[in-house]
């Protein structure tokens, strides 16, 4: 299995480098970093803006399908340790820890602004697909199957990459609750995924991804 995870800026590094470096003791891991130095067990690629991109996240999950051709494990940082190296999949599918139906009211779509219905009514339509956005991939756990159509969908991925970081900045006016995420840009990442999956007709499940705990 091939695992992935991004930690960037010193913060962050500092407070989990311990987590990654467990998990990649047990587990061949990825890590896109800027700082690889601490993580001695991964296999890094170096993060290179001056800025930081949420939307890297997509790009680096496209980069290791492309290259291995087979299924990418992304699991966020936080989320490491937690995480059931022993869960089950298909060869098919995307798996994510929850996926937002956007036609109805939920933990996601309640925070909805202008901006959020633009880009749910518009996003497919910068990659030449009609109609509207329908789910929304929770973006902490991805499980991205490998494609054939991979060099098509890194090439789309690049469309959106720039129409999302465009929306989602410092300056952009969004809910409250997206306000700690603009220390970087491309936030709200999920909506590049979701449109790519389907576009591509990659199906997307819910999975159980924990560690089973004892009482």
């Amino acid at each position: 299995m091939i695992y992935a995870t991004m930690c960037i800026g010193k913060e962050w590094i500092e407070k989990y480098k311990e987590t990654i470096n467990n998990f990649s003791n047990k587990n061949k891991l990825h890590i896109l970093t800027d700082e690889p130095m601490h993580f001695k067990n991964c296999i890094t690629d170096e993060y290179t803006r001056d800025i930081f991109s949420y939307y890297e996240k997509i790009n680096f999950i496209f980069k290791l399908s492309k290259k291995y051709k087979e299924r990418i494990y992304y699991i966020d940082v936080d989320w490491l340790s937690s995480y059931n190296t022993d869960i089950e999949v298909n060869d098919d599918n995307l798996y994510t820890y929850t996926n937002f139906l956007l036609d109805v009211e939920n933990v996601w779509t309640k925070f909805f602004t202008s901006k959020e219905i633009k880009i749910k009514q518009n996003i497919l339509s910068k990659i030449g697909i009609d109609g509207e956005l329908k789910d929304y991939i929770g973006e902490a756990l991805i499980l991205f199957p490998y494609s054939e159509n991979i060099d098509m969908i890194i090439d789309d991925s690049k469309i959106l990459q720039e129409y999302l970081e465009n929306e989602y900045n410092k300056s952009s006016i969004t809910s409250s609750r997206l306000d700690r995420y603009k220390k970087g840009i491309g936030y709200a990442e999920g909506w590049g995924l979701t449109a790519l999956v389907t576009k591509y007709n990659i199906p997307i499940k819910q999975i159980d991804w924990r560690k089973k705990t004892i009482l």
